[in-house]
């Protein structure tokens, strides 16, 4: 008897020592009451009953957080609780400890003035007519804002349902996730709104918009869709929603069912876009002209239904599989609408920013895994990522590239997901082992350059070829394993073969049918690696551009036929002399390549253009090259890698300023097919070139 005494005291011990452990709750519901909104003041009165499962024994605290507003109670069935808050997190005791599985509901009363993000993005608006949240912000750490309007567990890992009872006036309306399950008129003629959310999202997803407005409904299969607007923004929601319905069936059969119980758009006065919240997108007013002109921030925020809101990435470091996968779609609605031409500009336009400004705006080379905090909505996220999207379709093909995103949004539906889970269910459901590619294109920062070094053909036994394939790198040193479509044509007939690129010099042997006076890698753009391409067919004189190249020909003479051109910048370094540096310094950031079939007779003048200024959207790669007066630049040729450079005969500098703005272009008298690079005259070269080999 003693000694059961013994070990209750010894528990009870336990215990004591144990007590007071204060935990991040998995909340299961937010109860959101919205009871007094002031836009005169821009403050609101309201109180969030939050319901939560304990997760660790002998739980005496939850943490949550909320954004600089003041608490005035704090209960619990009927009982005050006491709490600590230093206007970012909110402590509250528990009348009681919790162990594992004990549920609990905690109603927060507090007021305020709801903050903006600091850089002016996301946060809580009180503009104009219309009272709204932007539930990401861009300059806080981390990003989510569900915290600036009511108290929770403000992370993308912690997933609840929704109930919204917000009071407004008798002249506005308000918007929230979810279905619209009631609204009550109060003696004073102000309308409590109802909703609910019955399927569970992270806390910057939800939301709210409160307006006089005027709901558009729609429907698609069995499906509402509302879009809340102000009487006079109808006709122009009818013309810049024109494509709505079509482009979310394209999504339904790309990605799976619907996620949710209507597809909702709230317009808001908002200048800088757009946000996903869950069933209830906020668009900025100035985006729906009537026009087409943001057609894809409209798909973009839908699509993150799928991407973000159904399956949410389960750290900022994994912001790819939300906003790349987003962007992607952008050129996927694109290609949808109006054909592959356009989603390969889409693409082109895009790639060429990333090879041009990723590095620049995100300040260094970034994997599109553990992305820093402060570029988690940055230019290698995005842009990079739809990048890497566009060349895993292509990798897995079409079937299985969509078939596999349907498994993975089924798989994690409702779930937090990383980078490697998406590789993983990729992988299940094609049959394909993507971690080769996923470490290649994912974990790694840069990106690799494929490229044709030489080729020899012996023409004793049908056409034998032997192709010399080079890989580089930039922003890297890693070696990449890719296959790439190489492409033979003599402008009759063609074929295209596909070649395992896996080292720095591989080397392959091709047997054709035919005599190939035309041999190019991956002409189709499948694959993006370090170059921007263009190639189109001449059948007149005149000025042709050759888009995300910095180039353009104007042809003279059309020759005995049609031409085909293509032309290639390629984003690395290019080749050294071969000889002795003749005191002319090589562009240290790019070079191009011209190929094709030119006509007999064929001739054409070609414009390549430069800029060195500081601005990352259209200058900086040729800011180094650059460091004089543009009096010094010229422009170098060579036929093929084993010849060495020599100063084009026949080209003209045109400055578009002063000499020292470093912007303009060179246009070359007779362009030919080959290699052509900038180059600055800069004698101090060739000087300790030859002091180098005196020395030696």
């Amino acid at each position: 008897m003693k000694f059961i005494v013994l070990i209750v005291s010894v528990l009870t011990l336990n215990i004591n020592l144990q007590a007071q452990v204060t935990i991040d709750p998995d909340v299961i519901h937010y109860g959101i009451n919205l009871t007094s909104i002031n836009a005169r003041t821009s403050t609101i009165e309201a109180n969030t009953a939050v319901t939560f499962v304990t997760n660790q024994v002998n739980t005496g605290s939850i943490r949550l957080s909320l954004f600089k507003l003041i608490v005035d109670s704090i209960q619990s069935n009927n009982q005050n609780l006491n709490y600590t808050y230093n206007d970012t997190t909110l402590i509250i005791q528990c009348p009681s400890f919790m162990f594992p599985s004990d549920t609990s509901t905690f109603i927060i009363y507090y007021r305020g003035k709801p903050k903006k993000d600091p850089e002016g993005w996301g946060g809580f608006y009180f503009s104009e007519n219309v009272v709204f949240n932007m539930g990401i912000g861009l300059a806080s750490n981390p990003h989510n804002l569900g915290k600036i309007w009511f108290p929770c567990n403000d992370s993308f890992t912690d997933k609840a349902t929704y109930n919204f009872n917000i009071t407004t006036t008798s002249t506005n309306k308000a918007f929230c996730n979810g279905s619209l399950i009631s609204q009550t008129t109060l003696p004073n003629s102000n309308i409590i709104w109802s909703w609910q959310m019955n399927d569970e999202i992270p806390t910057y997803l939800a939301s709210v918009a409160i307006a006089p407005y005027h709901t558009l409904i729609r429907k698609y299969s069995n499906i509402p869709v509302e879009i809340a607007c102000l009487v006079g923004d109808t006709n122009a929601v009818n013309g810049t929603f024109v494509n709505l319905e079509s482009v979310l069936g394209n999504f339904i059969n790309s990605y799976g069912p619907y996620p949710f119980n209507k597809v909702g758009f709230c317009l808001v006065p908002f200048n800088s876009g757009a946000m996903e919240h869950a069933s209830s997108i906020h668009i900025g007013k100035p985006f729906v002209n009537g026009l087409l002109t943001y057609e894809t921030l409209w798909a973009h925020e839908l699509s993150h239904m799928w991407w973000g809101d159904k399956v949410t990435c389960e750290t900022e470091g994994d912001m790819w599989l939300n906003e790349g996968l987003a962007s992607f779609n952008e050129a996927y609605t694109t290609e949808f609408l109006y054909g592959k031409n356009a989603y390969k500009d889409w693409i082109r336009s895009n790639h060429r920013k990333v090879l041009q400004s990723a590095h620049i705006d995100d300040q260094n080379y970034l994997s599109l895994i553990n992305v820093p905090t402060e570029f988690a909505y940055g230019t290698t996220v995005y842009n990079k990522g739809a990048d890497v999207a566009h060349t895993l379709r292509n990798y897995m093909k079409d079937s299985l590239f969509f078939n596999g995103c349907k498994y993975y949004m089924n798989n994690r539906a409702y779930k937090n997901a990383n980078s490697y889970n998406f590789r993983d269910d990729l992988s299940t459901s094609s049959s394909i082992n993507l971690n080769r590619f996923f470490d290649d294109w994912i974990v790694t920062q840069g990106f690799p350059h494929f490229s044709i070094d030489s080729i020899a053909v012996e023409t004793a036994v049908n056409y034998s070829y032997t192709i010399y394939t080079r890989q580089r790198s930039k922003g890297n040193s890693h070696l990449y394993e890719m296959p790439i479509e190489i492409y033979f044509s003599n402008g009759k007939l063609d074929t295209t073969i596909e070649l395992l690129i896996n080292q720095n010099l591989n080397v392959f042997k091709i047997q054709l049918p035919f005599y190939a006076t035309w041999i190019v890698l991956d002409k189709e753009e499948k694959v993006s690696d370090a170059t921007t391409d263009y190639s189109r067919k001449t059948f007149s004189k005149g000025i042709f551009n050759f888009p995300e190249t910095n180039a353009q020909i104007n042809v003279q003479n059309i020759g005995a036929d049609s031409s085909i051109i293509r032309i290639e910048h390629n984003w690395v370094q290019p080749d050294d002399f071969k000889q002795s540096n003749p005191g002319i310094r090589l562009s240290d950031y790019h070079y191009w390549k011209v190929d094709g079939i030119f006509s007999a007779g064929f001739r054409s003048k070609a414009t390549f253009s430069y800029n060195g200024s500081s601005n990352p959207t259209n200058g900086n790669i040729d800011n180094t090259l650059i460091t004089g007066s543009e009096d010094s630049l010229t422009i170098l040729y060579r036929t093929n890698t084993g010849d060495d450079w020599n100063v084009v005969n026949g080209y003209t500098v045109n400055k578009s300023g002063s000499s020292f703005d470093k912007i303009g272009n060179i246009v070359i008298d007779n362009l030919k097919i080959g290699e052509y690079c900038f180059g600055f005259r800069d004698y101090t070269v060739g000087i300790e070139e030859s002091k180098k080999s005196k020395n030696d």
